[in-house]
């Protein structure tokens, strides 16, 4: 089993096909060594309008002194992300192209010491949802049963 996690906390528009990408072609190394592999990929998306970067903070130092800011147009960017992320292909079959499993959290978080929160209102995948933490947990305890249910 392979468990790809990525996080998206900003500039998620120019990171979108990064993301996409590098998620997509995790299952696809995966299913390449063995078709009997778990590929399981975990992404979590911060929903905050305000993120301090630790990239563009780099010469910040000491106390009070004053960090650079982004900002993202949400809920705007958190769809865009998300609906990138669905696009994804899941597999439903050692046949087909895909993870076995995908789950999406969404957190908000300035990343500027104060704590993160996780969401749970839409759009953030709700119970029931495919992407939902849960369902990803479920199914991949379900595959791997069934996977190798003769060990």
């Amino acid at each position: 089993m392979a468990l790809e996690a990525k996080a998206a906390m900003t500039a998620f528009i120019r990171a979108l096909p990064r993301l996409y990408d590098e998620l997509n072609s995790s299952h696809l190394c995966t299913h390449g060594a063995s078709s009997q592999a778990l590929a399981v990929g975990f992404a979590m998306v911060n929903g905050s309008s305000e993120f301090v970067s630790p990239d563009r903070n780099r010469r910040v130092v000491g106390p009070g002194a004053a960090a650079t800011v982004s900002t993202e147009p949400q809920p705007r960017s958190l769809a865009r992300t998300l609906g990138k992320l669905e696009e994804i292909p899941r597999r439903s079959n050692v046949r087909d192209t895909g993870f076995d499993a995908l789950g999406i959290v969404v957190v908000e978080g300035r990343n500027d010491g104060s704590p993160f929160n996780l969401v749970t209102r839409s759009p953030a995948p709700q119970p029931g949802s495919a992407y939902h933490y849960d369902s990803m947990v479920l199914r991949v305890a379900n595959e791997y049963d069934t996977t190798f249910s003769t060990i």
